[in-house]
């Protein structure tokens, strides 16, 4: 049993500090030896855990870039408040600074490596929310949504008073959303255009 707890807390490390590092100095800047010595591990363990640093940081996104999970969950809601709730889904995960700064790392290796690239959309639509018959389109579109509003916000490229304002950021951002989200919204919308 305290093996395979030792085993867990190792696992953990090597996930935090890789994680820190891909945010840090993004994919191709991090090698498996720092992620290693950031962890206080030897080299040979990641090996243990991971098949390659492809491996360990696809292991760190699906840790790290969830929205599709939470995206179907306010959809199979169906209730009117289930907007607001992924809104406030999705603003308490922009808020958490370690959340923060893995998620902008992600983005950052991505925008470098096609194989990062790949990695991050496969993580906005896994497998298993395709084969529930989720709205494949919607899940996109809201992931892009909140990708772009987030490193909108951390650029600095929203009105400060948006930007830090949590509240109004869900005021805004709700009816969009629920236009996703509810097909009679959605349906509504494009028959009147």
């Amino acid at each position: 049993m305290a093996n395979a707890r030792g085993a867990s807390e190792t696992r953990r490390a090597i996930m935090r500090s890789a994680a820190d590092l891909f945010a840090e100095l993004g994919y191709s800047n991090t090698s498996l030896r720092a992620v290693a010595a950031d962890a206080g591990c030897d080299p040979a363990l990641i090996a243990h855990y991971f098949a390659s640093k492809e491996d360990l940081y696809s292991a760190v996104v699906e840790e790290t870039v969830r929205p599709a999970e939470a995206i179907r969950e306010a959809m199979e809601r169906g209730d009117p408040d289930a907007a607001e709730w992924l809104m406030r889904h999705a603003v308490a995960d922009w808020n958490d600074p370690v959340q923060q700064r893995r998620i902008l790392g992600v983005l950052r290796s991505a925008a470098d490596l096609p194989a990062a690239r790949e990695r991050l959309s496969q993580s906005l639509l896994p497998r298993e929310v395709a084969d529930s018959g989720a709205d494949e389109v919607k899940v996109w579109l809201i992931s892009s949504l909140f990708i772009g509003v987030n490193t909108s916000r951390r650029m600095g490229l929203l009105d400060p008073g948006l930007a830090e304002d949590d509240e109004e950021m869900v005021r805004a951002l709700a009816p969009v959303v629920a236009a996703f989200l509810t097909p009679q919204v959605a349906g509504g919308a494009r028959a009147s255009s």
